[in-house]
C-alpha cells in the first residue's frame, strides 16, 4: 500500500532482506511489502502527491509559475555576496533574508520556489574556507525553502533543488575568467553532482532543477548523475547570440550550437525542458529548437541585466508588464511554465501569475 503523497513509476529498483529493515537517508522513498515472511523494499523514482498533481495539470494545459531570481533578489535585499562564491553561503550569513525571499515569491503567486543552491555545490565552495560547511550550507538552503512554505501555509507549492555546473569565479589580470577556461575533472564533477543530488533526495525537495546547462563536458556528467535520482528532473538550458543574423549558441561557448546542447539533453527524457538565463528576445528562437526534440512541457525564465562578479548589475531591467507581454507570446508557442532568472524579482512573478 502506498503512503499518501507518494507515486512510484516503473523506474525502480528493489532489494530483499529477510526480516530486516532497509535504512536509507530518506525513508519516505521506501515501500515495504511483507511477502511470505520476507520484507521486500522498493526505492525509486517517486513523485510527491503535489508534484504529480501539478505536473498532470501542466500536461493538460495549466500554466505554472516558477519564482524569479533568488540570488539576485537576495542581493537586492542586502544579503552579502562573496567574491568567488557569489550567493554560496547566504544560508549561513543571512538565513532570515533567504526565508523572506522565498516567502515573497510564494506571496507573488509562484507555484514552484527554487532552493538557493546554484552557487553552493562543491564546485564553487570546495576550494575555499567554506569547504567544511558545504553540507550545512545546503541543508540550511533547503530548510529555508521548507520554512517559507510552512510559514505561508502554501503546502501545494513545490520546492526545486537547483543544481548547476558553475565553478568558483576566478580572476586573471583583473578580469573574470570564462567558465570554459577553468579546468575541472570528470571525477570532481561527478563527486559534486552526486553530493548535491543526495542532499536533495534526503532533504524533502520535490524535484531537481538543472540550471544554466551550457558546457557539454560538464552537462553530460550531470545528466548521467541525475538520471539515477529518485526525484523528477527539469532541465534549463542557456543560450546567446552575437547578433540577429548569427546562430543561437551555448551561453558559455560560442563554438557549441544551442541545438546540439538541446539534442543531448533530450536523450535523457527529463520531465520538463526549457530555456533560462537567456535574453527575452532570444527565448522564442530557443523554444522552436527545443520543441523539435522534447515532447513534454516547456518552461522559460529569462534574465535581465548582467553579472560583474560578485554582483548583479541591475541595468535596463525589463519591466514586469513587458515581461508579461513576451510571456504571452511564449504561451502561444507552447510554454506552460514561466518564471524569471537573474535580475527579476517578486514583482515580475506577480505579473506572470496573471497568465494562470
Amino acid at each position: 500500500m502506498l503512503c499518501e503523497g507518494l507515486w512510484v513509476t516503473n523506474r525502480f529498483f528493489w532489494k530483499t532482506f529477510a526480516k530486516k529493515a532497509l535504512f536509507i537517508k530518506n525513508p519516505s522513498f521506501v515501500i515495504r511489502i511483507l511477502v511470505a515472511g520476507t520484507l521486500v523494499e522498493f526505492a525509486g523514482y517517486w513523485m510527491s502527491y503535489h508534484y504529480k498533481k501539478l505536473y498532470n495539470e501542466i500536461q493538460q494545459g495549466r500554466v505554472a509559475v516558477l519564482d524569479s531570481g533568488v540570488s539576485t533578489e537576495l542581493e537586492r535585499q542586502g544579503a552579502p555576496m562573496q567574491d568567488s562564491q557569489w550567493s554560496g553561503r547566504v544560508s549561513i550569513d543571512a538565513f532570515d533574508i533567504l526565508v523572506n525571499t522565498h516567502k515573497a515569491y510564494i506571496d507573488a503567486g509562484a507555484d514552484i520556489i527554487t532552493v538557493n543552491s546554484y552557487a553552493s555545490s562543491r564546485l564553487v565552495l570546495g576550494d575555499s574556507l567554506n569547504e567544511s560547511l558545504i553540507e550545512k550550507i545546503n541543508k540550511r538552503n533547503i530548510d529555508a525553502a521548507l520554512e517559507a512554505r510552512s510559514k505561508t501555509g502554501a503546502n501545494e507549492v513545490l520546492i526545486a533543488g537547483s543544481i548547476s555546473h558553475q565553478v568558483a569565479w576566478q580572476h586573471l589580470d583583473g578580469q573574470v575568467k570564462q567558465q570554459i577556461d577553468i579546468p575541472i575533472s570528470k571525477d570532481e564533477l561527478e563527486f559534486a553532482f552526486t553530493e548535491m543530488r543526495e542532499l536533495f533526495e534526503a532533504g524533502g525537495v520535490d524535484l531537481l532543477l538543472l540550471e544554466m546547462m551550457s558546457i557539454p563536458a560538464r552537462t553530460v556528467p550531470l545528466y548521467e548523475c541525475v538520471s539515477n535520482s529518485t526525484l523528477p528532473v527539469w532541465c534549463g538550458l542557456s543560450a546567446k547570440r552575437q547578433n540577429h543574423k548569427s546562430e543561437i549558441t551555448s551561453f558559455h561557448d560560442e563554438r557549441v550550437l544551442f541545438e546540439d546542447n538541446v539534442k543531448t539533453a533530450a536523450l535523457y527524457n527529463f520531465d520538463v525542458m526549457g530555456v533560462m538565463h537567456t535574453a527575452v528576445d532570444l527565448i522564442s528562437g530557443c523554444n522552436s529548437i527545443i520543441k523539435n526534440y522534447h515532447n513534454g512541457p516547456l518552461m522559460a525564465y529569462p534574465d535581465s541585466g548582467y553579472f560583474q562578479a560578485p554582483n548583479w548589475q541591475f541595468v535596463d531591467i525589463i519591466t514586469p508588464q513587458n515581461l508579461l507581454s513576451f510571456a504571452e507570446i511564449w504561451q502561444i508557442e507552447g510554454v506552460k511554465i514561466f518564471g524569471g532568472c537573474c535580475g527579476l524579482g517578486p514583482e515580475h512573478t506577480g505579473f506572470l501569475s496573471r497568465l494562470k
